[in-house]
């Protein structure tokens, strides 16, 4: 069964798997600044408030420009944003590890504005991207594989963090080199550089979708407003608890638990390779348990998994505390991610075709929107000396009515399935037009 599994990835078309080497390559740096650069910026003096402001403008300009995007790329070819991305993303993080070692502020803001934007046109085209390169048949491992992108970045970037902050100094040419956050960021971005090559390899065929009668001006008629509205309404909610909870999951267990770096990367990575695995199983189980269990129920888990760790800061007195907090960390992340594929995939097939770029964008959109918000919500709450735990069950709640609304849009996508069985299933003399 785990061979019958590896090779459906395997024998994904050869656009796809560079697509998963640019992500992979990328998300590198990405993740490396999710795990460490909130804890760098407090070692360097900036205050959590300050924190949260900085980590709000990474996804203002990818609000600004992410809809206008996915209106402009439909019925275009993608190599060229996917080459933006990875010149772009290595050249700002430089800029912004630079900018905060020198405590320059202005700086600060703009690289992060900027660094928001280059990831942007990654994200808003990959799942376009990998749709047009996909059949029925093989995309949900496609989607799949596109998931599990991060949790391998995050098994490689944080075995890079713990290990060189295990080493503490290297000797180069008889000089010896502090391993500090700011130099472990320098060699993460260096690798993430390697998304170039790989990108200039991806060779994507002329376009297969004839768009010609579509009038860019007619906006109100060239989508299906109502199922896209239908089909984001619970992101809405479950990207914003996320927001407030998953950037900052770090100074949690550096502010409750006392981890450094190094022990929060370790566990990211420990936590990465369940999360990498439980993602590759996820269309296997969609085929034989449907959209029910590979969304609603993992969904449901991982929020009882965030509920006892919001209520472990209650108890961090006690010494076995920190092991339900890990453990809790530990379920919860892998439950998380293996819900994305299958709700991207429930999305886009919701909205159908002609809908598909723009609900990406939306979705990259109201994600960066989200975060925003959520991410200036944590600064208020921290100024008003709110708990992390109280803000992690606020996440809790808006998870909640998340999954209530992905349960509506199953039902209704299941009938309509079914309406579409049944015609198609009627002789054509018999149909009534």
């Amino acid at each position: 069964m785990i061979n019958k599994i590896f090779r459906s990835y395997v024998e994904l078309p050869r656009n796809i798997i560079l697509l998963f080497g640019v992500e992979l390559c990328l998300s590198l740096v990405h993740v490396a600044f999710i795990l460490i650069l909130n804890i760098y910026l407090r070692k360097v003096g900036y205050s959590d408030p300050d924190i949260a402001a900085f980590n709000s403008l990474r996804f203002i300009g990818a609000l600004a420009f992410s809809l206008p995007l996915g209106i402009y790329i439909r019925g275009k070819k993608l190599k060229r944003f996917f080459i933006f991305s990875s010149f772009l993303v290595p050249i700002i993080s430089i800029v912004l590890i630079e900018s905060i070692s020198s405590k320059i502020s202005p700086l600060i803001q703009v690289s992060f504005l900027t660094w928001g934007i280059a990831m942007m046109f990654l994200r808003v085209c990959s799942l376009p991207f990998i749709i047009r390169q996909t059949t029925d048949v093989n995309s949900s491992e496609a989607l799949s594989l596109n998931a599990a992108t991060w949790s391998l970045a995050t098994i490689i970037s944080g075995l890079i963090i713990s290990g060189l902050d295990w080493l503490s100094v290297i000797n180069i040419y008889n000089t010896q080199i502090m391993l500090s956050e700011r130099t472990i960021l320098w060699i993460i971005t260096f690798i993430s550089a390697f998304s170039i090559p790989i990108v200039l390899k991806i060779k994507e065929p002329a376009m297969l979708i004839n768009d010609l009668n579509y009038n860019q001006l007619s906006f109100n008629k060239a989508y299906d407003w109502n199922l896209i509205f239908q089909a984001i309404s619970p992101l809405i909610l479950i990207s914003i608890g996320a927001g407030l909870t998953i950037p900052f999951v770090n100074l949690f267990f550096n502010s409750v638990f006392r981890f450094s770096s190094s022990d929060f990367s370790i566990m990211g990575s420990v936590t990465a390779i369940f999360v990498f695995f439980s993602s590759l199983m996820v269309p296997t189980l969609k085929k034989k348990y449907g959209y029910w269990m590979t969304i609603v129920l993992v969904q449901g888990l991982s929020i009882c998994c965030l509920i006892i760790l919001a209520l472990t800061e209650l108890f961090s007195d006690y010494y076995y505390v920190i092991y339900i907090a890990i453990s809790a960390y530990v379920l919860r992340q892998p439950l998380m991610h293996m819900a994305h594929p299958s709700s991207n995939e429930l999305m886009m097939n919701f909205v159908g075709k002609r809908n598909q770029e723009l609900i990406s964008a939306l979705s990259s959109s109201l994600w960066s929107a989200s975060w925003f918000i959520s991410a200036k919500i944590f600064e208020w709450l921290r100024i008003l000396n709110f708990y992390y735990y109280e803000i992690f069950l606020i996440t809790a709640g808006l998870y909640i009515i998340g999954v209530f609304l992905y349960v509506l849009i199953i039902r209704k996508y299941e009938n309509l399935q079914k309406e579409k069985s049944v015609e198609c299933s009627v002789p054509e003399e018999l149909r009534i037009d």
